[in-house]
């Protein structure tokens, strides 16, 4: 546990100090998508924000949605990925790999990533919400069949659970 106050404390200083060096859309997503993949899901690489995670998050996020304002005109806001790549031809190309898939395990990772990599405000909230709907649905479908068969020590092995005990 952290040994600091919760919502006053220089983790947050300083992370706001990192998000105020921001000045593109591009350096803010990129700074938001290195964030997400060493910070926050199941796959993160470095727990220290074991508090401030979350916030750190949304600050970023709310200066990304920011600097998207600033940077795209309406028809790119609503149909654009912040990369400037089309957010319908993205969310295609996830759902054709997830209809494809057959596996519970790998169809985890396919939804975790395309979060990890399209949450807005990275892609446009319009096209994000309904791929993520379909996604989660296939999901679970395919976890729908014996997905608690197996004993808790099998299926941490098998999905690649990394177990972390505090002291």
């Amino acid at each position: 546990m952290a040994n600091y106050k919760i919502h006053d404390n220089p983790v947050r200083d300083e992370w706001i100090q990192k998000i105020d060096g921001l000045k593109t859309l591009a350096q803010g997503a990129a700074f938001l998508l290195e964030f997400r993949q060493k910070h926050t899901t199941p796959f993160r690489q470095d727990y220290s924000l074991e508090l401030d995670w979350g916030w750190i998050e949304c600050k970023i996020e709310e200066k990304v949605a920011k600097l998207k304002h600033a940077e795209l005109n309406d028809q790119q806001f609503l149909n654009n990925n912040t990369c400037g790549t089309n957010a319908q031809t993205v969310a295609d190309a996830v759902l054709a790999k997830m209809d494809a898939c057959t596996d519970k395990y790998e169809a985890e990772k396919l939804h975790i990533n395309f979060r990890i990599e399209n949450k807005p405000p990275i892609m446009p909230v319009n096209v994000f919400m309904d791929t993520d709907r379909i996604l989660g649905t296939k999901l679970m479908e395919l976890r729908n069949t014996d997905y608690y068969a197996l004993p808790l020590a099998e299926l941490r092995k098998v999905r690649g659970v990394r177990t972390i005990t505090l002291q």
